[in-house]
Parts: C-alpha cells; structure tokens; sequence
C-alpha cells in the first residue's frame, strides 16, 4: 500500500471528488450520469464506500471497475478499515454485535451472497470468516490495501482530516480516517484546500441550511459529506473543482432520489428564521416557550436558541432533544418549481429546492 499519493494534476482538467457512499448504488450511479465524466476527468474516491445503505457489495464492484479508469484515485476511510477488523485480527465476541445491531452492513450482503446466515454465535462467525476470505478476496484486498492520502497540486484529498503541521503527510492513520472534530474545528496549516468526507457538513455552523458542500475559505477545508443514509435527509455530494488561472473555481451536484412534488404558490417569508438546527452531538434541547407549529429552543450544551417543529421534538433518557435533522429556516419558493418533499407537519411541510436547500413551507403551496 502506498500511503500517500502524490500526482501532478496537469493543466485545465475538471476534478470531481464523492465521498461516503455507504452503501447507496442507486445514488451513485444517478450522479455519475449526472457528471458525464470525460477522459482526461480526474475522478477521486474518499472513502467509506460501504455500510449503512443498501448495495454495499454493489458499491464496492463500482468503486473497483472505477478504480481501473485513468486519472481516477479511490481513498481509503475508515469503514474500509473494518475488513481488516472483520477478516484477520477483530475477536468474534467483538465483531458479533456489530452483525446484530447494523444489519446493512458490507459483510451481511456477503453472508446473504453465499446463502449463508447472518452469523449469531462465535463458531458461526468463524465459519463466516472463512468463507468471506475464501470467495472476497479480491474485494478484501483491494479495500484493505487503498491509499490514506492523495496531494493533487495544491489540494489535499483525506477522509476524515489532517494533523495541524505543515508535513501533513506525517498525519496518523486515525488522523486521516477518524478525525471528527476536523471539519469543525480542525486547523489547517498548509497553505493548500483540504477536501473532507467523514462528518455530515450538516454538523458544521458553515453549512447553513443545506448539505452541499461547505466551504470555510478562512480554513482552506471543504467538507463534502452530505449525510448520505446518515442524516434524515441526506444526498450524496460531487465537488467539482476547475482551475481558473490561479484560483480554483468550486461547485457541486448532488444526488436525491426522493420524490418531486410542485409549488402551485410561490411564498416568500418576511423572516426566514435563520438557521437554528441539530449539530452532532449537541441534540439535547430546553423548551423555553410552546407554540402551536414551532416551539422556542435552546440547544442545552451551547445555549443557542432559535424554533424547532414540533414534530421535530422528541425525548432521549427522559429530556427533550431533536428526533430528527431539523432546522427553523422557512424557504422561499416560486409557482412551479419543482421541490423534494422530506417531511410533514402540522400547516407545514419540510422540502429541499433544487439547489440543495432545506427548509419549511406552507403545505398549501403544494400540489
């Protein structure tokens, strides 16, 4: 395994990066239409490829066909450190909780493949292992052995983040697949664009009411994990990066597959209530006054404040906290445009515009 590549990006050729597929085929393959990747395209995989969606094993034949297309550069995250984990060196009595509680997960899809079942017993479990390491090896191999790292030019491509030195190839390999306070908090001392996956940009002030890409220009981090089959309304991102002279030029598409609905009446709040919402792991909420739609929060460990939908309110151990993502921004539309429904509630219902943002309108706007 070479830990970290280094290319020569060339001249005046479009970059694409996705990261944190999770399992999701479908959508994968809906953005790579919409990409319409040509030749000389630079296409880099960040990893997390597997696990909580659906296809897993598809995803991962996908990444591998893709892996063989030039200019193309596949990254390791850290759920592809799990085959490691489950195929060689994790006890059973470890790994078993994990078949129980994440039932779409890379390695039940193999079970199912070879019409074994889903291991609930150690000697079960071993008998699985063996059997993945007889009929996946390639897949085995090839996950295991990815790259940590890509510098491309003067960008840097890592998972999770980088260590706060200029020499950010010494970064750990927890550095680089787990670093999750990176796209928050993390500092960035090599005067390149460092481009993320690993935490939903939902999680980050910055992101404001979407999951595009989230760019801090005083960072020099982008995070492009849009909370696919993590967060409750989640799609997956592409970046797209064009050099223009010196500056780089940054834009992005994404990939829902939900259901469009119309906007029969345009409506246009006075006040979108800003962007109060739920931010890992800050869930916990203090009602300070009931309404009959929103409710006025305050978030219990940072004292934000802002309104929450009350069908957005539920309790953990006893306190109230956010069921779902939620955010109080109501959302301007226009007569016919075509919106992505997430959620109903009360007079309201919850949509997604064409750009990429969330936020609450009259349900009468809608056909």
């Amino acid at each position: 395994m070479q830990r970290i590549l280094r290319i020569d990006p060339g001249e005046n050729r479009r970059i694409v990066a996705i990261s944190d597929i999770h399992g999701a085929a479908e959508e994968f393959a809906a953005l790579l239409d919409m990409l319409e990747l040509k030749p000389e395209d630079i296409l880099i995989l960040n990893g997390d490829y597997i696990n909580r969606g659906p296809d897993s094993a598809g995803v991962v034949n996908m990444v591998m066909d893709l892996s063989r297309r030039p200019h193309t550069y596949v990254l390791k995250g850290n759920l592809e450190r799990l085959v490691a984990w489950y195929l060689d060196w994790g006890k059973p009595e470890d790994i078993l909780p994990h078949f129980n509680d994440h039932v779409n997960n890379l390695f039940c899809e193999w079970a199912a493949i070879l019409g074994i079942p889903r291991p609930t017993t150690e000697d079960a479990f071993l008998e699985a292992r063996h059997q993945f390491k007889q009929h996946f090896t390639k897949e085995a191999e090839f996950l295991h052995n990815l790259p940590l790292g890509l510098a491309l030019g003067d960008l840097i491509f890592a998972h999770a983040g980088i260590a706060p030195s200029e020499d950010w190839e010494e970064s750990s390999e927890q550095t680089l697949l787990k670093n999750d306070p990176f796209l928050t908090a993390g500092e960035n001392k090599t005067g390149r664009w460092v481009i993320v996956g690993h935490m939903p940009v939902w999680n980050a002030a910055f992101s404001q009411n979407s999951n595009n890409p989230a760019i801090d220009h005083d960072r020099m981090i982008i995070g492009i994990d849009g909370g696919n089959q993590v967060k409750d309304f989640s799609q997956l991102n592409a970046l797209v990066i064009e050099k223009q002279g010196e500056k780089f030029d940054f834009s992005y598409l994404f990939a829902d597959l939900r259901p469009r609905v119309q906007v029969k009446t345009a409506f246009a709040p006075e006040d979108s209530q800003g962007y109060f919402k739920d931010s890992w792991p800050d869930f916990y909420l203090d009602i300070v006054e009931e309404g009959p739609e929103f409710s006025y929060c305050r978030r219990t460990a940072s004292g934000l404040c802002g309104l929450v939908k009350n069908e957005h309110i539920g309790t953990r151990k006893g306190k109230p906290c956010f069921a779902k993502s939620s955010i109080s921004t109501l959302l301007s539309v226009s007569k016919g445009e075509e919106v992505l429904l997430l959620d109903q509630g009360g007079r309201f219902s919850f949509i997604k515009n064409s750009e990429g943002f969330v936020g609450w309108v009259p349900t009468e706007c809608l056909k």
